[in-house]
């Protein structure tokens, strides 16, 4: 992690609240004397370990200097405090804040400093050893916290790329989607207009006797051939490779059979309930949308349930196209989303979105999976 450039709030409490401690520690133990040298040394310690996160390694070697001279000025060794915290501190940032190998050379630094300490003042390796068990001990459980934040902070950094990568798929499928709206929507428009030009070129014949309608017959040949040349031109351009834009008309409504055998035929049969004469109260935009969703419906009932038959249900009601796809499959744990889960139903909501309507889906109560579209349409007359 990146060490800061200047002492933290933190850090600057904690090194007065260390100063005012050291103080009054001397003051009041009257074994530490000399008492002045007592109190620059750890006055010093305490107000080094404000900068133990901005320069961690010359904080060690500051507290260690300074414990070293108030031995050597005399200072008994076993009778402060701050001669043991603040090496503790000094040690315990290295490791969190710097690599292992500078915290292992702090962590000889003050192996020796103990050393010459206990030395100077006379005492056993016991001595000696009390403190470099702190400092291990220290030592130890800064690794182990440095390599639990580490391993903390790629396993963020991962889940924030997969988060990322999820967007950037389901935008990127919410594109695509979009662009074969676009791209049928053409077909639908092309090949309704196509159907408008045939019709006036017939009337124009059989009206030879008006002139004026002969004209209005040859106004609306014009502009529909004209209408057709900009739509393929602009909206051709969403084709993919080489396919050629087709004039033919979409699927719709009347070719829900034809899509109900094909599901039945990958292994999940379909119970329909379609009001009829559908097809010819609703436009074909809208038309085509229903049946791109019901197919995308019945794909995930396939693809993402363990469901052997479906209920589709399809009916206008309050000016609406309602549509229902419910599946046997069995009650799902709730948990995250399989990779990928999710993409063709985002597809299916762009469509709804196209005509104004919207889509709910989810798990039912008792099993299997619902999905609930409604579509505002303009019936036909």
């Amino acid at each position: 992690m990146d060490r800061p450039v200047r002492p933290s709030r933190f850090d600057l409490a904690l090194s007065g609240l260390l100063t005012v401690a050291a103080v009054a520690e001397v003051l009041a133990t009257p074994a530490l004397a000399p008492r002045a040298a007592a109190l620059v040394t750890e006055v010093a310690m305490a107000l080094a370990l404000a900068f133990r996160r901005v320069r961690p390694l010359p904080v060690v070697v500051v507290v260690a200097v300074a414990g070293t001279l108030e031995t050597l000025s005399g200072v008994p060794l076993n009778q402060g405090t701050m001669v043991l915290v603040a090496p503790v501190i000094a040690v315990f940032t290295v490791c969190t804040w710097a690599s292992m190998r500078t915290a292992l050379v702090a962590a000889a630094i003050f192996l020796v400093a103990f050393a010459i300490q206990t030395w100077s003042f006379g005492n056993g390796i016991g001595n000696w050893l009390f403190g470099a068990v702190f400092v291990i001990a220290t030592l130890i459980a800064g690794f182990t916290i440095q390599a639990r934040t580490r391993e903390a902070e790629r396993l963020r950094e991962a889940a924030v790329r997969h988060e990322t990568q999820l967007e950037l798929r389901a935008r990127d499928a919410a594109d695509r989607e979009r662009a074969r709206i676009a791209r049928e929507l053409h077909d639908v428009i092309s090949h309704s207009v196509s159907v408008m030009v045939v019709q006036a070129g017939a009337a124009e014949r059989v009206s030879m006797a008006n002139p004026p309608a002969q004209e209005a017959m040859r106004t609306i040949q014009q502009v529909g051939r004209q209408a057709l040349g900009e739509l393929s031109g602009l909206l051709g351009v969403l084709r993919d490779g080489d396919e050629s834009i087709g004039l033919g008309p979409q699927p719709g409504l009347d070719a829900l059979p034809e899509l109900f055998d094909r599901s039945a035929a990958a292994g999940v049969t379909v119970e329909a309930c379609l009001a009829p004469e559908l097809a010819r109260q609703v436009p074909a935009g809208p038309q085509l949308a229903s049946f791109r969703i019901l197919q995308e419906a019945l794909t995930n009932v396939r693809k993402h349930s363990a469901a052997t038959s479906a209920r589709v249900g399809v009916l206008l009601d309050g000016g609406a196209l309602q549509l229902t796809v419910e599946d046997d499959g069995p009650a799902r744990e709730e948990g995250p989303a399989a990779p990928g889960g999710g993409l063709g139903l985002r597809g299916a909501r762009e469509r709804a979105k196209v005509y104004g309507g919207t889509i709910d889906a989810g798990h039912t109560p008792g099993g299997g999976f619902s999905v609930r579209a409604a579509i505002p349409v303009e019936e036909l007359e």
